[in-house]
């Protein structure tokens, strides 16, 4: 249909580049018709970059094996060449399509799109829908080869279930567990990792005191041990289930929730509910802090520390208080305004993208606050003041939302939150 034409054209361009004339010459071709049915891979990737020119004979082994048994798979070379002389000595060695060099801003769209900060890195989408498939396929079709598509990744029940099992050797159906209506915790961990090891006694007593209050919680340990002997020790000291280190697919299904809940280090608690959907992606600071689990299942705060949790501030776009120099009770009243405008009756603030505000404070002297006054340029911290800050990093811009009193605040993040929200805040660029 046309529509579906759209979709794709909107994300590659009218055309794409046949590489088969050899010598980088090649076609152009339509690329709704080329694409049309077909499982298609983003092939972000260049010439200079040796990891690259490792991955791509073998991915082009794997897809001629497919294209010869008649599978509907496609690739799409996405150039980080730095010319075109470069990008047409590496096309050469590829037997599939590409984005013509020259379309430098479709190649910059696609790596914000698809987040690409490495390569080579490979994207999986329908041809037809340009829906993602797999937003890091890369490993499972290393992993998995041909015999693997379309590399479809496991769906968190898939990966953590059906199977789990105790240090008893007891096992026990994922779907069981789901029935007590409580929560889970995922819990990504290893035992030759030191902060992990002095995070689980402190998790031990949060799990043991929940259930004795008839507050059910269940933790699934995703274990990154080495062998069978260390994985069985550690989970001695757990008295929750595992995803067993027998099971022929652990390294599959501890990958797949590996990229789920994007781990990038441990240890890491995920909260989820009965039901499997995230309540919070990251809870390990707030479990340290509550003793005796006063905020189980722990949500994550309307107006989050960013000292606590600074992931989101390169992910999202953030409104963030600087209250370094101001006294506890003002910190408080600068929460509870920021507070008002995040749980407001008509939802987030959200911008014509439909991408919601987020809002944090920054209290410690010299922690990230100052990080962001640097980048902001928003200068030292005054006694008595609040600076506000709108930080959007995913587009590398910030926005300065005045200086007040605690008492002003209100006010000026309410004028910043909705300056964001119709397009009317005044960014600039980082200084790098």
């Amino acid at each position: 249909s046309d529509h579906q034409r759209l979709i794709m054209e909107s994300l590659l361009g009218a055309s794409l580049r046949s590489c088969s004339s050899g010598g980088g010459g090649g076609s152009l071709l339509s690329t709704s018709r080329a694409l049309a049915g077909k499982t298609v891979g983003l092939y972000f990737s260049a010439h200079w970059c040796p990891p690259c020119r490792q991955f791509t004979p073998v991915l082009s082994s794997i897809y001629s094996q497919l294209v010869e048994i008649g599978k509907p798979f496609e690739i799409v070379f996405i150039s980080s060449d730095k010319s075109e002389e470069q990008y047409n000595e590496y096309l050469a060695e590829m037997p599939w399509l590409a984005v013509p060099y020259a379309a430098r801003d479709i190649k910059d769209a696609l790596s914000k799109k698809y987040k690409v900060s490495g390569i080579p890195s490979l994207v999986l989408v329908d041809g037809d829908t340009g829906n993602t498939i797999n937003p890091q396929a890369r490993g499972a079709v290393a992993s998995e080869g041909a015999e693997g598509f379309p590399w479809k990744p496991l769906e968190v029940a898939e990966a953590l279930g059906p199977n789990l099992v105790k240090a008893d050797g007891t096992t026990t159906a994922l779907a069981d567990l789901q029935a007590r209506k409580g929560h889970f915790g995922v819990y990504f961990s290893a035992s030759w990792c030191g902060p992990c090891r002095s995070f689980t006694p402190k998790l031990v007593e949060a799990y043991n005191k929940l259930n004795k209050n008839n507050q059910p919680f269940d933790i699934v340990l995703v274990s990154s041990d080495r062998d069978k002997k260390s994985f069985d020790e550690y989970l001695g000291h757990m008295p929750w289930h595992a995803v067993p280190f027998d099971d022929a697919n652990f390294g599959k299904r501890t990958g797949a929730l590996s990229e789920k809940f994007e781990v990038q280090g441990i240890p890491r608690l995920v909260i989820l509910d009965s039901d499997l959907n995230v309540v919070r992606s990251d809870a390990r600071g707030a479990v340290m802090k509550d003793e005796d689990c006063s905020n189980f299942p722990w949500h994550p705060p309307a107006v989050a520390d960013v000292d606590e949790n600074p992931e989101p501030l390169n992910e999202v776009p953030c409104l963030v208080a600087l209250v370094e120099e101001v006294d506890e009770a003002e910190q408080k009243a600068v929460q509870d305004a920021l507070t008002v405008i995040a749980t407001s009756s008509s939802g987030k603030p959200k911008d014509a993208d439909g991408r919601e505000l987020h809002f944090f404070f920054a209290a410690e002297d010299g922690g990230i606050g100052s990080q962001i006054r640097r980048i902001a340029k928003v200068g030292k911290p005054k006694q008595g003041k609040v600076d506000l800050v709108l930080l959007d990093l995913e587009n590398a811009q910030t926005c300065t939302g005045g200086s007040g009193t605690a008492e002003e605040v209100g006010k000026l993040a309410e004028t910043l939150a909705a300056s964001f929200a119709d397009g009317s805040a005044t960014f600039t660029g980082l200084r790098s």
